[in-house]
């Protein structure tokens, strides 16, 4: 069975996350470990490590589906979650790089040169022909380890804003 665009979307965003490597210029690797739909980690869980995991409230601005179209466009938010192993005198310093990391990364998502796309393989996840219409950083913020099960580690959230037209009667990849 062919996947549902969603999860072919987050597919190509995890796999372009895991290129934040040594060998690409960075000095984190997320070989591997960059993982979908987990909101729990524990003690046997690489960091530095991210997760994607969506924000849990839709869209209010979409357009719907209705009896006179079968396509909506929608902006839809992935929350990518960084987690690294704090320092004692300053837990956060690494959340600020992997985090800074991360937003350049996510850049070539959607910077242009005179038009074109600057990083084509990366642009619009490959699928500014195919649906996704932009993509937007936020901001974020980093955060420090906090009591009980939420984090043992420093960590940050950024928000990712994908912007897609969807047709309701083909939610699968072709």
């Amino acid at each position: 069975m062919p996947d549902a665009r969603q999860l072919d979307i987050l597919k190509r965003l995890s796999a372009h996350l895991e290129g934040i490597t040594p060998a690409n210029g960075y000095e984190f690797d997320l070989t591997g470990v960059v993982f979908r739909g987990r909101a729990f980690y524990g003690d046997d869980d690489p960091v530095p490590m991210l997760a994607l995991i969506e924000y849990l409230s839709p869209d209010i601005d979409l357009q719907v589906a209705g009896p006179n179209s079968i396509e909506r466009q929608e902006t839809w938010i992935i929350l990518v979650q960084g987690f690294v192993q704090q320092k004692p005198h300053n837990p956060t310093d690494e959340a600020y790089q992997l985090k800074a990391a991360v937003e350049k990364r996510l850049s070539e998502t959607i910077v242009t040169k005179n038009g074109d796309p600057a990083v084509p393989a990366a642009y619009m996840l490959g699928l500014h022909k195919d649906g996704i219409v932009n993509i937007t950083i936020g901001p974020g913020i980093v955060s420090v380890p906090r009591e009980g099960p939420a984090s043992a580690y420093a960590f940050f959230y950024l928000p990712v804003g994908i912007t897609r037209t969807v047709d309701v009667t083909d939610p699968f990849v072709s």
